[in-house]
């Protein structure tokens, strides 16, 4: 109970002024517990941070990993990003934590991908097939990850920050429009 009641203030707090400016003594005093408390259950801020980002990519990897209902990659591809869009708008904390991380020293960019694929492999292993059959550059795998993750958090900032436009078709197929064709193999024509 204390130990989920830390995270929730924690992420709140991180969410609000920042991760850096959020100290430990904060976060106990906000959860009406003592600091102890939080060290018990955390033994420092970066573990409780830790936390918090792997419970956020595990919520999302649980939203997206029913399988989807169709057969092309193409389309598994669009329906896993449209749901990881939806996951966004409705858990905005979380997206806006891992806006923060995104740039945050202690998340190189190999973590973000380690992270990605113990959670989200699914992912990589689609695009490897879509790759394999043509359909997508056979470009190297960190490459395509870092633009699936920094695409996928600055389409959700969008659409968090500018709701209205995350409702309209136009925009999120044209996301997913821009992902696609920016993976497509040199000289390959798609359709308008």
């Amino acid at each position: 109970m204390k130990r989920q009641q830390l995270l929730d203030t924690a992420l709140a707090l991180f969410v609000t002024n920042g991760v850096q400016a959020t100290s430990t003594a904060s976060i106990a005093r906000e959860a009406g517990v003592a600091t102890g408390t939080l060290f018990h259950h955390f033994p420092c801020k970066q573990d409780l941070v830790d936390t918090l980002y792997l419970e956020a990519k595990q919520d999302l990897a649980q939203e997206l990993s029913s399988p989807p209902e169709t057969a092309g990659l193409q389309d598994q591809l669009q329906q896993l990003w449209s749901r990881a869009l939806e996951w966004a708008i409705s858990h905005p904390c979380q997206l806006k934590l891992m806006l923060q991380l995104n740039h945050d020293p202690a998340y190189p960019i190999s973590r973000h991908q380690d992270l990605m694929l113990a959670t989200m492999g699914f992912i990589g292993e689609r695009v490897e097939q879509a790759q394999h059959q043509g359909l997508l550059a056979p470009l190297p795998m960190p490459l395509v990850l870092s633009f699936f993750r920094q695409h996928f958090l600055s389409t959700a900032q969008l659409f968090i920050e500018q709701p209205e436009l995350g409702q309209q078709t136009q925009y999120q197929q044209g996301a997913f429009q821009i992902l696609w064709q920016g993976l497509q193999p040199v000289g390959h024509k798609t359709e308008a």
